[in-house]
């Protein structure tokens, strides 16, 4: 059970964890790399950070806290900080498309979740350049590759009208082991859809689609060739 876990939790459970925060200050990183990011896509209002040691807790994520998102990152996993900056990236997209006008239709909640999250993937690779495409997807190198290699299965999934919404949520977040399907693969139809996004508006920065939900739903996420 749950409960007995985190009771079986001990101080010394995260001795390895307070080592590495005294070698490498995660305040610091996030700090860094918040001034780099600011250049890329300044808020409207500032984003309060939380750093927390929770109990199985995801590394990053974005949650309503007195009426406004915030940014948490949770410590106990982390064996080392070479992706803290990363995470934070991805994470601080999501706090700005928090803050992004409009609203998000009932029906268009697949859409925008894939999409959001391909910003989100694309955005540090544009930050912080250089580091290898699975970094940025925070994927091991071997789910990249299947994602790749099967773009179109995951275009007959998502955009052929075959699966309910429910179903297609379900499919993102827990995969489907029937269908051979991991899960959060279609992460990487987003993270091509915003790729063709700056490549057909060269003009554009990610800066309006982070500010307008339209614009994000007006991003394509891809079709399914009909056959005859």
């Amino acid at each position: 059970m749950l409960k007995d876990r985190v009771e079986a939790i001990k101080a010394a459970d995260y001795s390895l964890l307070r080592g590495l925060c005294t070698l490498l200050s995660p305040e610091r990183i996030i700090g860094e790399a918040y001034e780099k990011i600011g250049r890329f896509a300044s808020p409207s209002q500032e984003p309060e950070i939380y750093l927390f040691i929770g109990f199985f807790s995801p590394d990053g994520f974005v949650m309503d806290f007195q009426g406004k998102p915030v940014i948490c990152i949770g410590l106990e996993r982390f064996k080392d900080f070479r992706l803290l900056h990363v995470i934070f990236a991805h994470e601080y997209v999501h706090y700005l498309l928090n803050l992004a006008d409009g609203e998000v239709p009932e029906g268009k909640s697949i859409h925008w979740l894939l999409v959001s999250e391909g910003l989100a993937t694309l955005f540090p690779s544009l930050v912080f350049p250089g580091l290898p495409l699975s970094d940025y997807f925070l994927f091991r190198r071997d789910r990249l590759n299947w994602c790749q290699a099967n773009e179109s299965r995951l275009k007959e999934i998502y955009c052929s009208g075959r699966f309910s919404p429910q179903e297609l949520m379900d499919f993102y977040f827990k995969g489907n082991p029937d269908m051979g399907l991991p899960p959060g693969a279609a992460k990487y139809l987003g993270f091509q859809a915003a790729k063709r996004y700056l490549a057909q508006n060269p003009e554009a920065n990610l800066s309006r689609p982070l500010l307008d939900k339209n614009s994000i739903l007006s991003i394509e996420i891809g079709s399914v060739r009909k056959t005859v």
